[in-house]
């Protein structure tokens, strides 16, 4: 084709000489108090710490520049100066083994997965990614960990790290973004907890967790990965996760993981139904409705874990907000609202599906996984408190739903420990509790008249709540 008959090329608008030099300007001659604050924490932190780091503190500094006079909302730091979240006070994760938890990274996550909590939140209040996740502020961790084990220094946190209550990476948005190779965050973070021997659980949806840079500061010790993988449907999972690394990436970490002897747990969550509500449990299920399916979850995830080297797997049925069922029909062209019963809001925006419905599917995969040899527990977040008690009769590991404690040796305590006035004080959410002798019954031990027991008072709790 003739060049002079390309008439559907959209020509870039081009910035003068002038133009660029204005931009480099604004740049340069914006005030940076964000990155300024975290440089002169990072020098003080640097004579009297005796974790000693060559991390590039200057990066906050560039992306405050970046911006100019022109900073995004919230600015280009996350967080306050406290980098810790204690959960286990409000009325859905009471029960929380490790409610203690932190994000590298926030006001959005770049995997943006079309059914995530976070992303319906923030995006009502204009931050999810505006214009992309915002680092924190690594020196606010540094600062915590050197008060508490190299000083007499009050902090907040000192009960909590004391007593090695193993923190949770990964809530609100995925430290494990590829974005990380930049800002390094996480990495940095993942030294810090080495140095001062403290325990963690990872929870990402990326391969980035299993690079050479990243597997080299992690400690085999200290560490327990999970990586959620919801479908072997690629297809799929590049309408409903679009940002996230597709499944072959993932299970190829999950190998990698094991082959270099990290305790790795594959996180079946949010577990997507295959057929509509009924289909397993209800036998006048209607007939009219076995011809739906979503073709996202399949069991055949099992086997596909197993070739992998995966050693256990998690499992936590999903619970939809309205918002996330439109996004997902839009991006799929699968209304997930025929697949739920009528009565089948817990809230007032929420779909979930029935109590015997999701046992089924439990039931189901666990016998999968006996069949592959593979360890299984369940999580209930999201499904109301009274499914903490409901399944654990098919966890193999009975003290632990994530299944860390007796796997990675700096497991040997968790948040459920923690006093609940201990949790109300240092939480934002001042909740009462739901089951007063719940929260303090030891794991373990407990019969299945014992389990059914804490599953209806803590039921009959939080309907009288609701």
């Amino acid at each position: 084709m003739e060049r002079s008959k390309i008439n559907n090329v959209v020509k870039l608008p081009l910035s003068s000489e002038e133009q660029l030099k204005a931009r480099a300007a604004n740049r340069e001659q914006a005030p940076t108090p964000k990155s300024d604050k975290v440089l002169e924490n990072a020098e003080k932190l640097q004579k009297i710490s005796k974790y000693q780091t060559d991390y590039d503190f200057e990066i906050y500094r560039r992306l405050e520049q970046r911006f100019g006079y022109n900073q995004p909302r919230g600015g280009v730091i996350f967080g306050a100066n406290d980098p810790f979240k204690l959960i286990n006070t409000h009325t859905t994760c009471q029960q929380c083994l490790y409610a203690f938890e932190m994000d590298t990274y926030g006001r959005g996550c770049v995997h943006n997965c079309e059914y995530c909590y976070s992303k319906v939140e923030l995006t009502s209040h204009k931050y999810w990614n505006e214009p992309f996740p915002m680092p924190r502020d690594i020196t606010t961790v540094w600062k915590a960990f050197y008060t508490v084990f190299e000083t007499d220094k009050k902090s907040k946190w000192r009960e909590i790290l004391e007593q090695r209550i193993p923190l949770r990476i990964g809530s609100g948005s995925d430290g494990f973004m590829h974005m990380d190779k930049k800002y390094r965050v996480t990495h940095e973070l993942l030294k810090l907890l080495r140095f001062y021997n403290y325990p963690y659980i990872i929870v990402t949806r990326s391969d980035l967790v299993a690079y050479d840079e990243y597997l080299e500061v992690l400690d085999q010790d200290l560490a327990s990965v999970q990586i959620s993988i919801p479908s072997l449907n690629d297809r799929l999972n590049k309408l409903i996760e679009p940002g996230a690394p597709s499944s072959v990436r993932r299970l190829n970490a999950v190998k990698k993981l094991t082959d270099n002897g990290f305790w790795t747990t594959v996180r079946i969550n949010p577990l997507f139904p295959i057929y509509p509500d009924g289909y397993y449990s209800d036998p006048n299920f209607d007939d009219a409705k076995r011809q739906l399916s979503f073709d996202y979850f399949s069991y055949d995830i099992i086997k596909a874990i197993a070739e992998h080297g995966g050693q256990s797997i998690l499992v936590g049925f999903v619970r939809l907000a309205g918002q996330s069922i439109n996004r997902m029909a839009e991006s799929t062209g699968v209304d997930l609202r025929n697949f739920f019963n009528k009565d089948s809001k817990r809230h007032v925006t929420l779909y979930q599906y029935s109590e015997r419905e999701i046992t089924a599917y439990y039931e189901k995969i666990h016998r999968l996984c006996k069949e592959q040899g593979i360890e299984f527990t369940t999580c209930y977040i999201g499904n109301g408190e009274s499914f903490f008690w409901k399944h654990q009769n098919l966890w193999d590991n009975k003290t632990d739903c994530c299944n860390a404690k007796g796997r990675v040796k700096g497991f040997s305590i968790d948040s459920r420990h923690i006093k609940y006035e201990t949790r109300i004080k240092l939480s934002s959410i001042k909740s009462s509790p739901n089951d007063k002798i719940g929260i303090q019954t030891p794991l373990g031990n407990l019969s299945v008249t014992q389990l059914k027991e804490r599953e209806e008072t803590t039921g009959k709790s939080n309907a009288e709540k609701e």
